[in-house]
C-alpha cells in the first residue's frame, strides 16, 4: 500500500515547475535627445564663477628658468619651466586667485585678477606669458559623449589636461582663430569652443579624465606688435556632456530612444531572459538577455512616436510589468504683426510688434527668422526677447527691432517673417543627389578665362537652352585636388569660369505642395546659382571668396520655382585661386508639423527707407604755383590770357543713401591777379558715387610773387527739402619766394600714463602756420626722445630719434614705455626748402609711465565669519611703491553676494574705510578697486566669507507623549536648520502638585552631534522640558513652549465585590449573566475590561470594555448559552492602558436533566437542558410556576459563590449592601428609595 502512494508522490511533484527568479523591472525612461545628453561644467568660467587658479606671470626678460648661457625668450616659451604643465609639477609656491586674469575691463566683466605685461627685449613687443593651473575633481561615472574646452584669450593660449595638449595656439597660423584681439564671451563663430571629435588638438579627450583629482593648466601669451592699447586677458571654461534621460515633451515623429532597467535580486547571474516591450498593447520589441547577480540591466530600444495622446508603454519579463504612459503632442501656432510697412530713416530704430499665440498641446520656445534683409549692407536686426516661451493656450509678443544703416540705399524693402517652434523639424526628400554621393552628371563647358557669356545674358540658365558640342557630360564633383577625403570625379583646373548644368524631371508637383526647396552648394570659389533661369544666389561679384566645404551655403526657397516635368539647374562658379570645386545638391524639405495639419507661416513685412542727402568734398591738392625762375615775359601776354593756367580738381563723394545732384559756386577774393576761367556748374552723383568738380583760373599779368589768389568753391545739394552746403578754399600764386623761415612745430604727450605705449602728437605752432609767404610749408616732423631710465628725473639719456613723419600724420603711438620711467619728447621740423627746426638744449613735453596698479590691503573690523549684525566695517591701506607713496584718487568698495556678481557700495571715496548695511541674510565678500593718477585700477585680495546671519532658528523639541512608562525618555529636536549648539531646560514635580508658571532649571547644553538626548525620569512625576538654540552667529530665540511628560508605571487597583448571576428568562438555550461590581478606588481609571473564559486557567477573551466613573456598576452578558461552566475576569484599566489584577468569578450553568413541561393532554414536552454532576436546577417560575434556584455545592475553591441564594415564599427579591440595594432577579445595585422596584429589570418587592 505504501509504495504506490510513493510513486504517486514523485510523479506530483516532478510535475511542479522550479520557482521564477526574481527580477524587478526599475524603471522606464525615454528622450529625444541621447545623442547630447546633459552638460555637466567640470571648470567654471572665471566671468560666471570666480574659478581660483594657482598662477605665475613670466617675464620674457627674466632668465631664471633654463640653465643656459642663453636669454630667455618668451615668445618661443624658453622663458617658462619645464613640465609647467604636468600633474606633477610643483606651483605650491605660486599665487592663487580667481579667474578672469586681465588688464582691463572686458565688455563690462572686471578681471578677478590683473594681469599686467611688461615690454620686452624687442621695444613695443609684449612678450609675457601667463600660466594658471586649475585642480578638480570628478568621479567618472557617467558616459561621456563630448567634451568642450571654451577659451576667452587675448592673445594667444596652450591647453592642457592632465598633461595632454589640448590645443596650440601659441602662434597665429597653428589654427584657425588663434591670435585673438578682440574677444568675448563667448564667441561661437571662430574656433573658440574646442570639442573634440578624434582628430589631434580638436579639444579635450574625455578619456584623459580621471577619477579623482585633475589638473586643466593654461598658457596665455600676450604678443602684440605696436598696437594702439595693448590689452591683456584669459578665462577658460571645461564641460562635459554625459548621457542623460532627459524626458523632454515630445511630439509626433519624434525618435525616441527608451531605457528599461531590469534588476536582478537573485544570488546568481540570470541568464536566457525574455523581456518585452508593448506599446498601446501590441508587443513592439523583445530580446533575450542576461543579468548579472544584484546588477541593473539597461534594455535599449528605439522607437518613432507615431501616434498622438497618451501612450501606454509596458515592460515585461516572467510575471512582472511595469506601465507608464508618455504623452505624445503636438506643436502649433500662430503669429501676426500690428503694422506691417513701416517707414523710417538710416540708423532710425524701427519696431514691428509681433503677437504669437500657442495653439498646441505643449509648451513650447519660439523664435523668428527674418529673410530679405540686404546682404550688402549691416542692418542691424534683433528679437526681443529672441525666444519667448508659451504654454499651452498662451499668447505673447515680440519686438522685432531693426535699424538700417548709413549705406543703405533708400527705397522700400519687402521683407518675410517666419517662426519656428523649438520642435521643428523637417524631412528631407532628395531631388538632385550631389555627386559626392551619387556621381551625378552635369553637362559643363570651362572658359579660358573671361566669361563666356555675359552677367546680363542668362539664356544658358533656362530649360530650353540648348548646350553646344563644347559642353561635356560629366560627374561632379569638378575639381583639381581632393577635398578633405572627398575625391572629385571630373579634373576642372585653371584659373576660369566653369558653367554647370543639371537637367532632372518632376512627375508629380503636387508632392511638393507647400515644400521648401534647399539648394546646398560646396563651391571653390564663387559663383552665381539658379533653378529655371532664376536666381537662387550670387556671390560672383562679393570678390572675397571662399574655400570648398559641404556646405558653403544651404539656400532655402518655394517649391512654385518647380515644374512639372522637365527642370534645369545651372552654375556658373570661378576660380581666382590655384584650387577649384563643384557640387551641389536640391532638397525637398517638408516640415514634419504636415503630419497633424500644421504648416508654419510667412508674413510679409515692408520697410520703407526714407532718402538722406550728404556729401563730402575733398581738394586732393588744394594750391598750386610756378617756380621763380618760370615767370613770363611781357611778351607772353596776349589775347587777354596769361601763360599759365591752374586746374583744380575738387572731389565729391555722395555720402547719402540716394542720388543727388548738386550746384556749385565759384567766388574770388583778388580779381585784380586772378581770373575764374571756368568750373562746372552743375553735376550730378548717383548712391556712393565719387564725382569730380572742375575749375580753371588763370594769372592776370599783375599777379605779383606776394599775391594769392583764393577761390571759395561751394557746393549745394538741389533734391534735398533741406539746405545741404559745403565749400572748400583752393589757392594760387605766382611763385614762392625764398624760404627762410625754418619750421616752428612743438611735441605733446599727456603728463602721466598707465600704458606702455601712448599716443605722441606733434602740431605746427600757430605763427608759423599764419605765415603764407615764408612759413606754413612744413614738410617733416623728426620726433626724438630721452629717458630716465627709471631715475625719477634725475639722470636723462641721450636723445633717440624715435621716428620721421611726414606732414600728412599729426600723431604716433609711442610703445617703448617702461614703468616707472619717465620720457622726454621734442618735435624737429622740416619744411620744403630744406630748413630744419633748432631745439638744442629744449625739449616740449615729458611724460612718465606709471603701469603698477595700487592695491589695497583689505581688512574687516570684525573676527571670524559669522555675525548677527548686519552692519560689517571694512577697512585698508595702500602699500607703497618703491617707497614711494601712491597718489590716490580714489577707491572703489565693492561686495558680492551669495558669490554672484560685483556691486559698488562706496564709489571714488578717498576715505580708507567704509560702512557696509546688509539688508539680506547671506554670504558676503569684499574688495576693494584702488584707482591712482595715473588710471591704474588694482584690485585688493578678495576678504574671507562674511556670513550674515540675524535669523534665529527656530528649533523646537519633538512631541512628547502626555504619558509613559519608560525608566528613560528620548528627547530630539526639529527644524534645526543652522542650530549648532542649544541649552537644555528642565522642571520636575511630583503629579498633582504642579506649580505655574514653571520653574526653569538648566538640564545641560550640548551640540547638535550630541542628538538625541537620553534622560532617566522617575515614577509618578511631572517633567518640563524646553530649548533654546544658537547658531554659529549666536542668534538665539527665548519662548515660552515646552514639551512635557508625566511618569507612570503603577496599575491601577483592582475591582472590589465581584458578584455573578443569571437572568430569570431562559430562551432557545440561552439566558443572560449579571456581572456587578464595585469599582477600583484608583484615581486614573479610563475603564474596564469583561473577560470570560470556560476553562479556568485561562482569561479567555474580551467580551466588552466598560466606560464608567459609577462606584457600583453591573455588566449583563447576554444570552449565554447553557451547559458549560463560565469564569468572568474583571480589570480596572488607568490611562496607560494599564489593567489591574483580576477579580474573578464563574456560574455554572449546567442542567443535571432535562426539565420536563406539561401541554394541555398532560403530556410531557422536553426542555432543553443537560444532566450536571450534582446540580439540580429548577427552572423559573416563568415556565414551572416556581421561583427557586438551586445552585451545586462543588464550586471550585478559589472561585466566590454566585450571590443569589435560594428564595423562599415570602422572601424580599433584594439585599441591602452597604446602604444600597442589590437585585436578586439581575444583579444590579440600586440606592434604597420607598419605590421598592429594581429600574434595571422592573423586578417589584413582594
Amino acid at each position: 500500500m505504501l509504495l504506490p502512494v510513493f510513486i504517486i508522490s514523485m510523479i506530483c511533484l516532478g510535475g511542479v515547475k522550479a520557482e521564477d527568479p526574481e527580477i524587478d523591472i526599475s524603471a522606464i525612461k525615454y528622450t529625444n535627445d541621447l545623442e547630447n545628453g546633459e552638460t555637466v561644467i567640470l571648470v567654471g568660467n572665471g566671468k560666471d564663477y570666480g574659478t581660483i587658479y594657482n598662477y605665475h606671470v613670466y617675464d620674457d626678460d627674466d632668465d631664471q628658468y633654463r640653465n643656459d648661457n642663453d636669454d630667455d625668450d618668451c615668445d618661443v616659451q624658453y622663458c617658462l619651466p619645464e613640465n609647467w604643465y604636468n600633474v606633477s609639477f610643483d606651483d605650491s609656491s605660486w599665487n592663487s586667485s580667481a579667474a578672469p586674469f586681465g588688464n582691463d575691463d572686458l565688455d563690462g566683466v572686471s578681471p578677478g585678477t590683473i594681469w599686467q605685461s611688461e615690454d620686452g627685449t624687442d621695444p613695443g613687443v609684449l612678450n609675457d606669458n601667463i600660466v594658471i593651473r586649475h585642480y578638480f575633481n570628478y568621479d567618472k561615472k557617467d558616459e561621456i559623449l563630448s567634451a568642450t574646452l571654451k577659451v576667452v584669450h587675448n592673445n594667444y593660449y596652450v591647453a592642457y589636461l592632465n598633461g595632454q595638449l589640448i590645443r596650440n595656439c601659441y602662434y597665429y597660423n597653428y589654427h584657425d582663430d588663434c591670435y585673438e584681439n578682440d574677444p568675448e564671451y563667448w564667441k561661437t563663430n571662430g574656433d573658440n569652443f574646442l570639442t573634440y571629435d578624434g582628430s589631434s588638438e580638436s579639444g579635450p579627450n574625455p578619456d584623459w579624465l580621471v577619477d579623482g583629482e585633475n589638473l586643466l593648466a593654461i598658457l596665455a601669451y600676450d604678443h602684440c606688435c605696436y598696437q594702439e592699447s595693448p590689452a591683456q586677458w584669459i578665462d577658460v571654461e571645461l564641460v562635459i556632456n554625459v548621457q542623460s534621460w532627459k524626458e523632454n515633451p515630445i511630439v509626433l515623429g519624434d525618435d525616441l530612444v527608451l531605457g528599461i532597467d531590469f534588476f536582478n535580486n537573485e544570488e546568481s547571474n540570470v541568464t536566457d531572459l525574455n523581456v518585452t516591450l508593448e506599446i498601446e498593447g501590441m508587443e513592439f520589441a523583445s530580446q533575450t538577455i542576461e543579468i548579472e547577480t544584484n546588477k541593473t540591466f539597461e534594455w535599449i530600444v528605439e522607437w518613432t512616436a507615431d501616434k498622438l495622446g497618451e501612450i501606454n508603454v509596458t515592460a515585461k519579463v516572467l510575471n512582472e510589468s511595469l506601465t507608464r504612459f508618455i504623452h505624445v503632442g503636438y506643436y502649433a501656432y500662430n503669429f501676426s504683426v500690428d503694422d506691417d510697412y513701416l517707414v523710417g530713416n538710416t540708423s532710425e530704430l524701427l519696431t514691428y510688434n509681433i503677437t504669437i499665440s500657442n495653439e498646441g498641446d505643449v509648451d513650447d520656445n519660439y523664435t523668428f527668422q527674418l529673410f530679405g534683409v540686404p546682404v550688402a549692407d549691416d542692418w542691424d536686426v534683433e528679437f526681443v526677447p529672441n525666444i519667448i516661451n508659451l504654454a499651452p493656450g498662451e499668447t505673447g509678443t515680440v519686438k522685432l527691432e531693426i535699424t538700417p544703416d548709413n549705406g543703405t540705399f533708400s527705397g522700400v524693402y519687402e521683407l518675410t517673417l517666419t517662426a519656428r517652434s523649438q520642435y521643428h523639424g523637417e524631412i528631407a526628400d532628395m531631388i538632385v543627389q550631389s555627386g559626392r554621393d551619387n556621381e551625378t552628371e552635369w553637362k559643363w563647358v570651362n572658359s579660358t578665362g573671361s566669361r563666356l557669356y555675359e552677367a546680363d545674358n542668362t539664356t544658358w540658365t533656362e530649360i530650353d537652352f540648348e548646350p553646344n558640342s563644347n559642353w561635356t557630360l560629366a560627374p561632379a564633383p569638378f575639381g583639381d585636388d581632393d577635398l578633405g577625403n572627398i575625391d572629385y570625379n571630373t579634373e576642372w583646373a585653371g584659373n576660369n569660369y566653369a558653367y554647370f548644368r543639371h537637367i532632372f524631371y518632376i512627375e508629380d508637383l503636387s508632392n511638393y505642395e507647400n515644400d521648401t526647396l534647399s539648394l546646398n552648394m560646396a563651391a571653390n570659389n564663387y559663383g552665381t546659382y539658379y533653378l529655371n533661369g532664376e536666381e537662387i544666389f550670387d556671390d560672383l561679384g562679393w570678390g572675397g571668396g571662399h574655400y570648398a566645404q559641404y556646405w558653403n551655403e544651404e539656400i532655402k526657397f518655394n517649391s512654385s520655382l518647380l515644374k512639372e516635368g522637365k527642370n534645369v539647374l545651372a552654375s556658373v562658379v570661378r576660380e581666382t585661386g590655384n584650387t577649384q570645386w563643384f557640387d551641389e545638391e536640391l532638397v525637398s524639405v517638408t516640415p514634419k508639423s504636415s503630419a497633424w495639419g500644421f504648416q508654419p507661416d510667412y508674413l510679409s513685412l515692408k520697410l520703407e527707407v526714407l532718402p538722406v542727402y550728404a556729401f563730402e568734398l575733398v581738394a586732393p591738392i588744394d594750391e598750386k604755383a610756378v617756380a621763380e625762375d618760370e615767370q613770363w615775359d611781357d611778351d607772353e601776354w596776349c589775347c587777354g590770357y596769361a601763360n599759365w593756367t591752374y586746374e583744380f580738381d575738387i572731389w565729391a563723394y555722395n555720402r547719402g543713401n540716394i542720388g543727388d545732384s548738386y550746384e556749385i559756386n565759384v567766388t574770388l577774393n583778388d580779381t585784380v591777379n586772378f581770373s575764374i576761367v571756368d568750373f562746372d556748374s552743375i553735376i550730378h552723383a548717383d548712391f556712393d558715387e565719387e564725382v569730380t568738380i572742375g575749375l580753371t583760373i588763370v594769372l592776370n599779368p599783375s599777379v605779383t610773387e606776394f599775391s594769392v589768389g583764393e577761390f571759395n568753391v561751394s557746393v549745394t545739394s538741389m533734391n534735398s527739402t533741406d539746405e545741404i552746403s559745403l565749400w572748400t578754399v583752393v589757392k594760387a600764386r605766382l611763385y614762392v619766394i625764398q624760404d627762410t623761415l625754418p619750421p616752428g612745430t612743438y611735441a605733446q604727450t599727456p603728463s602721466l600714463v598707465n600704458s606702455s605705449s601712448f599716443v605722441v602728437e606733434w602740431y605746427v605752432e600757430d605763427w608759423y602756420k599764419d605765415n603764407e609767404i615764408l612759413g606754413n610749408d612744413t614738410k617733416y616732423f623728426i620726433i626724438e626722445y630721452m629717458t630716465d631710465n627709471g631715475t625719477d628725473g634725475q639722470t636723462w639719456g641721450e636723445w633717440t630719434v624715435w621716428g620721421n613723419f611726414s606732414s600728412e600724420l599729426e600723431s604716433g603711438i609711442f610703445t617703448y614705455g617702461f614703468d616707472g620711467y619717465r620720457y622726454r619728447f621734442r618735435s624737429v621740423g622740416g619744411d620744403d626748402a630744406g630748413l630744419i627746426e633748432n631745439k638744442e638744449d629744449r625739449y616740449d613735453t615729458e611724460t612718465r609711465v606709471d603701469l603698477t596698479a595700487p592695491y589695497a590691503v583689505l581688512e574687516l573690523r570684525m573676527d571670524g565669519n559669522v555675525t548677527n549684525i548686519n552692519y560689517i566695517e571694512l577697512e585698508w591701506a595702500v602699500s607703497t611703491q618703491n617707497g614711494t607713496p601712491e597718489i590716490i584718487t580714489g577707491y572703489d568698495a565693492q561686495y558680492r553676494f551669495n558669490g554672484g556678481d560685483w556691486t559698488t557700495f562706496e564709489e571714488d571715496t578717498l576715505a580708507k574705510w567704509a560702512g557696509f548695511n546688509a539688508m539680506v541674510d547671506g554670504v558676503y565678500e569684499f574688495r576693494v578697486i584702488t584707482s591712482d593718477e595715473a588710471g591704474n585700477k588694482g584690485i585688493s585680495e578678495i576678504s574671507r566669507n562674511i556670513t550674515v546671519d540675524t535669523k534665529a532658528p527656530d528649533v523646537k523639541l519633538i512631541e512628547l507623549p502626555e504619558l509613559t512608562d519608560l525608566e528613560q525618555i528620548t528627547l530630539n529636536l526639529t527644524q534645526i536648520e543652522d542650530t549648532v549648539n542649544f541649552t537644555l531646560y528642565y522642571s520636575v514635580v511630583r503629579e498633582g502638585q504642579e506649580i505655574s508658571p514653571v520653574e526653569w532649571d538648566i538640564y545641560g547644553n550640548y551640540l547638535i552631534t550630541d542628538l538625541p538626548i537620553l534622560v532617566s525620569v522617575d515614577n509618578q512625576f511631572h517633567y518640563y522640558f524646553k530649548v533654546i538654540a544658537y547658531d554659529l552667529a549666536e542668534n538665539h530665540f527665548v519662548n515660552d513652549s515646552y514639551e512635557d511628560i508625566i511618569v507612570d508605571r503603577d496599575p491601577p487597583m483592582k475591582v472590589r465585590n465581584l458578584e455573578i448571576t443569571k437572568g430569570n428568562l431562559i430562551e432557545n438555550g440561552t439566558v443572560d449573566v449579571i456581572l456587578s461590581f464595585m469599582s477600583s478606588q484608583s484615581q486614573d481609571l479610563v475603564g474596564y475590561r469583561i473577560y470570560r473564559s470556560t476553562n479556568q486557567s485561562e482569561t479567555g477573551e474580551i467580551i466588552d470594555n466598560m466606560e464608567s466613573e459609577a462606584l457600583y456598576l453591573s455588566y449583563r452578558d447576554v444570552k449565554v448559552s447553557l451547559g458549560a461552566t463560565y469564569y468572568y475576569s474583571v480589570m480596572a484599566v488607568d490611562r496607560m492602558g494599564f489593567e489591574s489584577e483580576a477579580e474573578v468569578g464563574f456560574i455554572d450553568l449546567v442542567v443535571e436533566e432535562e426539565p420536563v413541561v406539561k401541554d394541555e393532554e398532560g403530556e410531557g414536552q422536553d426542555i432543553t437542558g443537560y444532566m450536571g454532576a450534582g446540580l439540580l436546577v429548577l427552572l423559573a417560575a416563568g415556565v414551572l410556576g416556581g421561583g427557586y434556584y438551586f445552585f451545586g455545592m462543588s464550586s471550585p475553591r478559589n472561585i466566590v459563590t454566585a450571590v443569589s441564594e435560594v428564595v423562599e415564599e415570602g422572601t424580599s427579591n433584594f439585599t441591602e449592601v452597604d446602604g444600597e440595594l442589590l437585585c436578586g432577579a439581575c444583579g444590579a445595585m440600586f440606592e434604597l428609595t420607598d419605590e421598592r422596584s429594581c429600574p434595571s429589570c422592573g423586578v417589584f418587592d413582594d
